[in-house]
Parts: C-alpha cells; structure tokens; sequence
C-alpha cells in the first residue's frame, strides 16, 4: 500500500474529497460550509474554516494528520497558536487519546478514511481544482477582469481608500490621547513589528516613551545617539548584554555591542525593572531580517540622524518636492536594517495615515493636500502572498496588473473584510461580477 504523506490529506481537505454527511468521532454531525485557506504549514493547516457542528457554527483551524498521535508528536499540545484548532481530521482515528488544546479544550476529531470518496491511493485533484492555498472553490469575477479589468481596479482603489480613511481615523483618535511624536513612534515600532512581534514592539513603546528617549539623545553626535537608542531600546527589549549570535545577526562587532551595553548601563537605570521577558518575541521560523533585535536597530538609525525631531522631520519631506524619494532615503539609506520593500509598507500604513490625521488635527491643508498627493501617486510595492492570493481569487487566469498602493491596500482590505469572514454579497467586486452577468 502506498504511504500517504499529510501533504496528500491537506489536498483531500482542500478539495473536499468527501462524502456530504460527515460525523465526528464522537457522533457529532458535521457539515464544512467553507474549509479554510492552507496556511503552507506556518501554524495549523487551515485557517479561518467554517464548520457546521451539530447544528452550531464555529469558525476556527483545522489540523490535519495522518495518524491522530501526531498531535502530541508535534507538541502541538504545548503551543498556543494551536488555541485556535476546531476540528482535528485524520485520516484514522485513535479513540484513546483525543486532540487537546494548550488551553485545555479538547478538539472535535474527523477520520476521514470512512467518508473518501475512493480509496486514498487514487485521489487525483485534476487541472480543475484550485491550488493548494486559494481563498475560495471558484473565481470570483473572470469575467469581468477579462473584459474591464479597469472596473476591478477602480473598485480595488476604492476600497485602499476605505482601507486608509480607517487608519486616518485610528490615528486621529491616538493623537487626541498622546502627543504627536509618541503617536508616530508607537505607529513606527507597530510597523516594525509585522504582526508576529507586534504585541512586543508595543510593549517597548510604553515602557520607553518617545519624550524620554529623545531627551537623552538630543545635542549628542549622531554616533553616539545610535549607540544611545540602540541601548535603550534592545535593553527595553530585553536583548541587552548581546550573545555573540545576536551580535552576529546584527551584523555588530565586539566593540559596538561593548558601546551600546555601556550606554545601557550609564542610562538605562529607570528601566531596568521593566525589561520585557524573552516570552513577548516570537523568533521561531522568524527570518533573521526580520527579527526583532534587527528592527529595533533600523529605528535607533532613525532617531540617530533627526535634525527637526521626528515629527519636523516627517513633515519636511512630505513637503519635498519629490516625497517619495525622500522617504525612501530618509528609511534606507545608511539604514542596513531595513529594506526598501518593508520601507515602501511604512510609507503606506503609517507616513501616510499619519500625516493626514496630522495635517487635519493642526490645520496644515498644505500638508494634507501634501500626503493626499503622495497616496494618490505611491506606486504598488512588491506585494505579498495574500494580495497575490486575493487577486488570483477575483481574477483566475486573467492578469490584470496591481500597478498602486490605492489598489494593493484595496486587496487586503477586500480580503479582510469579504474573503476572510465570507461577506461575499457585501463585496463590490461581487456587485460588479453580478451586474456583468445581469
């Protein structure tokens, strides 16, 4: 008999390979109104499914395994990103042993082998099944991008203006509760984060307020204010003293990672109880560029080299005759920590945003006319999984081209709000492929 890999058991799940009537090992029924998207084996397999569990729906991951042991193989027993786990499907069940939770819950099991639609050996998705990792079983509107490509773009551009008018006034509401420089620093370190250390970058912004950072670096030479924020801030992450490795990661030789610890001792004193614990980083499967020591590095660059503050300073080159290259440089240049692609997301989710709460809040209509002009002209980055993912859903096989952010941020914005909670009939792009049909 052949060995079936759990790769083969994530296509069956993909493809739904299985009977219409499905039963838990426990008796429950169960029905799958949508089964997730394949996360490429980062955290459970499938994230976001939609089950119908003896007549209740719960939305959660799936887990897929060929043997129910490997629950407790993997540990996942022990991880909280298992805390999410809804169904458990194995291929066979063992009835001794149920999948629990790292919180104690314990996991409804599907054995799938009963309700195959075939024998495991002769599963054959064929060219008419979605790849692995789709959003959803069919296209969403091939039609349209065949025909008016342009009428998808304008609905994509829409919602990326939706999708900043929300960050607008998130940040506006934060300006009304903290100064200006602390808003745009906490919003930096967010952004710094991406969204598996951002819980630990907010905790740094807290802890070492903007206002006493920049009080220990102003009126000091640009070498000694990196070596100054550097130490104030990986000692508040608690990275300081360096190991060699993370001296290595962070490209620092031995007499740098000596300056930067000195200038955490000699200033670090009202932090040293509020240190953050190793447990806040995520660092497992992280890349090394974005780790989070490196990250809080490409911002000490940052502060080291201010001449009107952070704020002044941002608001300059808003104002500059070409912006966009003057916050590129202003990001990267000199900054070996920080690459233009993950510069080009910061201009998009927190330049821009900000300047225009900014500009609305002291009145500056030139500085807002200023960033509504660079939103409008920002060029698409190098986009990401999920916006590729997003426009294969809408599109199929049609290419039409993510040309500007407006239209990317539009994507993810459509994504989060239609494709992931299942609001189809509430999407624009819905409304357009149907009014194609009508």
């Amino acid at each position: 008999m052949t060995q079936v890999g759990e790769l083969v058991l994530a296509r069956v799940w993909h493809a739904q390979w299985l009977a219409d009537r499905l039963r838990t090992t426990d008796g429950r029924p169960l029905r799958v109104v949508y089964r997730g998207v394949w996360t490429h084996g980062a955290g459970p397999d499938f994230t976001g499914a939609l089950l119908d569990l003896d007549g209740t729906l719960v939305r959660g991951d799936v887990e897929v395994h060929v043997r129910a042991a490997g629950w407790y193989e993997h540990g996942h027993h022990r991880d909280p990103a298992y805390n999410g786990v809804v169904l458990h499907a194995v291929l066979d069940p063992d009835p001794g042993r149920p999948a629990r939770r790292q919180d104690g819950v314990v996991v409804a099991t599907l054995a799938l082998r009963p309700y195959l639609l075939g024998p495991i050996e002769q599963f054959n998705p064929g060219p008419a099944l979605r790849p692995l990792g789709a959003i959803g079983f069919a296209h969403c509107a091939p039609a349209v991008a065949a025909t008016r490509p342009d009428a998808l773009v304008r609905v994509w551009e829409a919602a990326g203006d939706e999708r900043l008018a929300g960050k607008v006034a998130s940040i506006s509401q934060a300006l009304s509760m903290a100064p200006p420089a602390q808003v745009l620093y906490a919003r930096l370190l967010d952004a710094l984060g991406y969204s598996r250390n951002r819980e630990g970058m907010g905790a740094v912004a807290a802890c070492l307020p903007y206002d006493h950072l920049e009080a220990r670096l102003v009126g000091r030479p640009p070498r000694e204010r990196w070596e100054r924020a550097a130490g104030l801030l990986l000692g508040v992450g608690g990275f300081l003293p360096l190991s060699p490795r993370e001296a290595a990661l962070a490209d620092i030789d031995p007499a740098t990672a000596v300056a930067i610890e000195r200038q955490w001792q000699r200033l670090g004193g009202p932090w040293h109880d509020a240190r953050l614990p190793p447990t806040v980083w995520t660092l497992a499967r992280q890349r090394p560029a974005a780790h989070p020591l490196r990250r809080l590095l490409a911002l000490a660059v940052l502060l080291a080299r201010l001449d009107a503050g952070l704020v002044g300073d941002l608001t300059d080159m808003c104002l500059d005759p070409d912006p966009h290259r003057a916050l590129r440089r202003w990001l990267t240049d000199a900054n070996p920590y920080l690459g233009a692609s993950h510069a080009h997301e910061i201009i998009v989710n927190v330049v821009v945003p900000f300047l225009l709460a900014y500009g609305d809040q002291t009145g500056d209509d030139r500085l807002s006319a200023a960033a509504a002009d660079l939103w409008d002209r920002l060029p698409a980055g190098a986009g990401n999984a999920l916006v590729r993912k997003t426009v294969e859903q809408i599109c199929g096989p049609h290419r039409v081209p993510v040309r500007s952010a407006r239209a990317e941020q539009g994507l993810l914005h459509l994504q989060r709000t239609g494709c992931a909670p299942m609001r189809c009939y509430e999407c624009p792009v819905a409304h357009l492929a149907l009014a194609e049909e009508g």
